[in-house]
């Protein structure tokens, strides 16, 4: 991730970090863009911005008055069935997809609401209407926890983690071995290191992906590794450009249906005072064949659609990969999973992704082990 939301666990990491003067903040009012109908139109995020976007057509505007009186989710709904029945097939194509499949790299068509949005409207407050959480003013986004980044980028946060832990973390060691230390784990576990030596644990944290934690668990839970060997991620490229552009805004979106197969572009010259920088997002589950192709024909992709889109000419520095958990519906393979005792997944693709999440989730298993082992309840 190229920034973080502050809420109270991210304030909290800081705060012991000692990283509050290395902030960042992306402006809260910064405008975000989705590339809609052939050129960029400002998201609104206020009642009044609502009536004066020209994101969406008037009836398309008109279709959102409908919104209170549809029910909510059905269990098997996904979120592209559930936003099309709320507001309408524009406002999700040109709107909501984009900027909810964005989250994920995903495509909301094949995402269960019970696993990704349902959680998203609880965080906002909103349990019933969306439309009324947006007139009482939930999505304004000054209202909401601020974005920040550090002044060397968000490595700086990972990289004050590490040098906090000092000799407690032990990098290049992997595990490639877990047996239960007596019947079941009741005794704890046995670790295996790439380096052949033994290590016992009362509790085993598992946080790397599926795949390799499905092959971790294999010998001790074969129905954990083939429900984790079930999940789908997707594949990304991200594009790193350079270009002295007259741009203000967090970044853009792209609108189903455009005929570009850029996803997405984040400002980060304007939102986060990156000299000149902006980063493309290609491929995910909307558009896997891109990450079949070269390095420099997906550069040569962003590169020409950023210009076309923004009339702003780059250079690629440089282009990544990544793989990222999609959420999609084989995440009902999930359901009513039970580790042995003793192991505790804690991974963005068993509870809710991005940063805050992540902490959230960190500091909640945390206080659990240490009470479970204090013996309090």
């Amino acid at each position: 991730p190229q920034r973080t939301r502050v809420t109270p666990p991210v304030a909290e990491m800081i705060r012991i970090l000692g990283l509050g003067d290395r902030m960042v903040q992306v402006p809260p009012d910064i405008p975000l863009f989705v590339f809609r109908r052939g050129k960029l139109r400002q998201v609104p995020f206020r009642p009044g911005d609502l009536l004066r976007t020209d994101l969406l057509t008037v009836g398309g505007k008109l279709r959102l008055l409908f919104e209170p009186f549809t029910g909510p989710y059905r269990r098997g709904e996904t979120v592209g069935e559930f936003l099309t029945r709320k507001f309408g097939r524009e406002a999700y194509e040109g709107v909501m997809g984009p900027l909810f499949g964005g989250l994920y790299g995903s495509d909301p068509g094949e995402m269960y609401v019970r696993h990704s949005l349902a959680e998203t409207m609880g965080s906002f407050g909103v349990s019933k209407s969306i439309m009324g959480g947006f007139l009482l003013g939930r999505f304004n986004r000054a209202a909401t926890p601020p974005a920040t980044s550090f002044t060397n980028g968000m490595q700086e946060f990972t990289d004050a983690m590490a040098a906090k832990l000092g000799e407690r973390l032990h990098l290049g060691l992997g595990a490639i071995g877990l047996r239960p230390a007596g019947k079941g784990g009741a005794s704890g576990w046995i670790v295996t290191t790439q380096a052949g030596d033994e290590r016992h644990y009362d509790e085993v944290v598992i946080t790397i992906p599926a795949e390799p934690a499905a092959a971790l668990l294999a010998p001790v839970s074969e129905e954990t590794a083939r429900r984790l060997d079930h999940l789908r991620y997707n594949r990304l490229a991200m594009v790193h450009m350079v270009g002295e552009c007259d741009l203000h805004g967090l970044g853009y979106q792209v609108g189903y249906g455009e005929g570009l197969r850029t996803r997405g572009v984040t400002w980060n010259a304007s939102a986060l005072g990156r000299d000149g920088v902006y980063t493309a997002f290609l491929g995910g589950a909307r558009d896997p064949g891109m990450l079949e192709r070269t390095d420099e024909e997906i550069g040569e992709t962003a590169r020409t659609e950023f210009e076309a889109v923004t009339g702003c000419r780059a250079r690629v520095v440089a282009v990544n990969r990544t793989r990222v958990p999609s959420w999609d519906r084989s995440w009902e393979a999930l359901e009513g999973l039970e580790l042995p005792p003793g192991l505790h997944l804690c991974t963005n693709y068993e509870s809710r992704v991005g940063i805050p999440g992540r902490l959230g989730r960190t500091r909640a298993l945390a206080a659990a082990l240490a009470a479970a082992a204090s013996g309090a309840t």
